[in-house]
């Protein structure tokens, strides 16, 4: 019996070596509210003014982080997400600054939304599929392995049974001008929610350069399949970098249910929010000299009697020469 117990236990120790660090169990047949099931992205000339969608490519996962720029854990796992677009560079990464109220120079309304919408709690924070999430430093390294359990199960997008994603073209008339984007939701049926957004990499801050930067969006925009329509997107592309992207995104309709990503604990809380540093109280001329007077006030009392001390010579006393008596006792001795 003990034999047996030994046995199954040494199985169930081998069995757990082997579990993957993801939870991700979903296969292509489920279905999940407020996931992303399509996604186009169109590279697009930023020194042109107009074009079609027909270099427009499928993206078969999509990585939202939410990031700021004055959040330094969300460095490190930035530059895993250049890394990740070294390995598969088909991933769509989009880089949403949702921290409006702090100095961050990249935030976005509508990367509010989309946080409220995930209910992301903290920076940074990966949102994969807009189903997934995985949380600060110690899990957004579990990420290649999240999306390579989802591809084995067959849930790359587009997902099955989905409505197809179209940019048929796109315009503005100056280079700071509005983005017009008109799109296409080709299918049957089904009512979903739809995202226009521009990206712009290379943009630049004081002291940082960050790519997937969402620069424009319209979010949640309630679609039926088989509609078209026109989004007129506020970009000022000239300050940022040459490369830009269109992307669209269908997601179900309905609140996201979203599921641990990484079984990996956490090794901190993640910041939740900005907070302005105290300004320095200025301490007027009038108050520094009144101080000063008391201090001298106080020191110099006690400077009348040290001060004679210390520059006082002390006078040897004069030698006495001996008398007779001591003289001849000294001999007799």
């Amino acid at each position: 019996m003990t034999r047996i117990w030994l046995v199954s236990f040494v199985c169930a120790l081998l069995l757990a070596s082997v579990t993957p660090l993801s939870s991700a169990t979903q296969s292509g047949d489920e279905s999940h509210p407020g996931e992303i099931v399509n996604a186009i992205q169109l590279p697009i000339d930023w020194e042109t003014f107009q074009g079609n969608g027909s270099a427009a490519v499928s993206a078969p996962h999509v990585v939202e982080l939410h990031t700021a720029t004055w959040c330094l854990p969300c460095r490190s796992v930035e530059a895993e997400m250049g890394d990740l677009e070294s390995w598969w560079p088909a991933v769509l990464v989009i880089a949403e600054h949702s921290s409006i109220e702090s100095p961050d120079p990249l935030g976005l309304e509508q990367s509010l939304q989309l946080k409220q919408h995930y209910d992301v709690t903290g920076w940074p924070t990966l949102v994969v599929d807009g189903h997934w999430k995985l949380l600060g430093e110690s899990q957004s390294p579990d990420l290649t392995s999240l999306l390579s359990n989802l591809t084995t199960q067959g849930a790359d997008l587009p997902l099955a049974g989905v409505p197809s994603l179209a940019i048929d073209s796109w315009s503005r008339d100056c280079l700071d001008c509005d983005i017009t984007v008109r799109w296409n939701v080709s299918g049957d049926e089904g009512e979903y929610l739809l995202d226009i957004m521009v990206i712009q990499d290379r943009m630049h801050t004081t002291a940082l350069t960050l790519d997937d930067v969402l620069r424009a969006a319209e979010v949640l925009k309630p679609v039926s399949a088989g509609t078209t329509g026109s989004t007129n997107l506020e970009a000022n592309l000239s300050e940022g970098g040459e490369d830009v992207r269109l992307v669209l995104l269908l997601r179900r309709v309905g609140n996201p249910e979203t599921e641990a990503g990484s079984q990996t604990p956490l090794a901190s809380s993640l910041p939740s929010e900005w907070f302005a540093p105290r300004e320095r109280e200025d301490t007027d001329s009038t108050t520094i000299l009144l101080i000063a007077a008391l201090m001298l006030m106080l020191i110099v009392p006690a400077l009348r009697h040290t001060v004679p001390v210390l520059f006082s010579r002390t006078i040897p006393a004069e030698e006495v020469p001996p008398t007779e008596a001591q003289q001849q006792s000294s001999e007799d001795e």
